[in-house]
């Protein structure tokens, strides 16, 4: 089913030199695409994205990944304006591909899910995508144009929080949008229809961080390797989520690597994850150099019955980790402590 053609609009262009145009071209040009959109917050810019790229009676397949308040609008006001959403597991091209329908017209998924850390195989979705005559929308948040370039694995659109990674200092809450140039304007118009705008010195703070975007993701990404090499060797830890070629040997045609976030799970005869938070969360000075670590079962899966996240493999025992951009030694040492003392602790009260 494709999208309905409508009289070309051209939505209200920012000034040709000012500082949102320019962080705009900036990010267009680490996609490698001819212009983007920069959007006040991730919910609109996706909202207008999925509302621009759809018709009345059509259908997207999602990720079962996506959290509130996204998964809210989706669920909810996405379908009260005629489209219908099924949730897959995208990281599974069979299951997308099982999920389409005549109506289908959109596949959006995140390159790689959180907080399990999952890659999702865009260069086999992407195939049967146009093979439906579908459009692949990509979240590239969780990875940003320093590890993967969507549109180059067939994507069509690809849409991005400015955290964790595009703004490095936490300053800015926007979205960024890129894409083939001839969806631009429809989802401009969608977006300017949801309001808001990001002002011209939130943008030029986001222009200063896109310039060392690529310097600030190989050292997190270095950093988090480290992390990850060190909490798979303690006993305290189950499991540890964070890709790696040997898992996704595909990834190596399409991705620098996966980013600065991981995930780990500890054993469950730890339930005092206080010591563990706090070691995570660095120095909590809240700069791109102190790690950042939080429960999502507490946060961002609050909203999802305990039956539901844990076969999700969402458990209480999960903890999601933002490595900084320098002192993942340090942050690995205290993590190794902090699980330590939990251990101990545990066992002690078992005794």
């Amino acid at each position: 089913m494709t999208v309905q053609q409508t009289a070309p609009t051209t939505a209200p262009a920012s000034p040709a030199h000012g500082p949102v145009r320019r962080v705009e071209d900036a990010f267009a040009a680490l996609h490698g695409a001819d212009a983007a959109l920069l959007v006040p917050g991730a919910v609109a810019a996706t909202t207008g994205t999925l509302l621009a790229l759809t018709n009345p009676g059509g259908h997207l397949i999602a990720s079962d990944q996506i959290c509130d308040p996204l998964h809210g609008v989706l669920t909810r006001e996405l379908t009260g304006l005629g489209r219908t959403v099924t949730f897959v597991d995208c990281t599974d091209a069979d299951a997308v591909i099982t999920a389409v329908r005549p109506e289908t017209q959109v596949v959006y998924t995140p390159s790689l899910s959180d907080p399990l850390m999952r890659p999702a195989p865009l260069n086999e979705i992407a195939i049967h995508a146009q093979m439906n005559d579908l459009l692949l929308v990509v979240d590239n948040t969780a990875l940003s144009p320093a590890e993967l370039r969507p549109l180059e694995t067939g994507a069509v659109v690809i849409i991005e929080d400015t955290a964790p990674w595009l703004d490095g200092w936490g300053e800015v809450g926007a979205a960024l949008v890129t894409g083939l140039d001839r969806y631009l304007p429809r989802i401009a118009e969608q977006c300017a229809r949801l309001g808001g705008e990001v002002h011209g010195w939130a943008a030029h703070l986001l222009e200063r961080s896109l310039a060392t975007l690529q310097l600030r993701l190989s050292a997190q990404r270095d950093g988090a390797e480290r992390v990850a090499a060190a909490l798979r060797a303690h006993p305290a830890v189950r499991a540890v989520h964070r890709p790696s070629f040997d898992e996704a040997p595909w990834a190596l045609e399409t991705h620098e690597g996966f980013g600065g976030l991981l995930s780990f799970e500890v054993v469950p005869e730890i339930r005092d994850l206080s010591g563990i938070l706090a070691a995570g969360n660095g120095d909590g000075d809240g700069t791109p150099l102190a790690g950042s670590a939080r429960l999502p079962a507490h946060t961002s899966h609050a909203h999802l019955s305990e039956r539901i996240r844990r076969e999700a493999g969402i458990t209480r025992q999960l903890v999601r980790l933002e490595v900084g951009i320098t002192g993942s030694e340090a942050l690995a040492t205290r993590l190794k402590r902090a699980l330590d003392t939990a251990l101990e602790q545990s066992n002690g009260a078992d005794t």
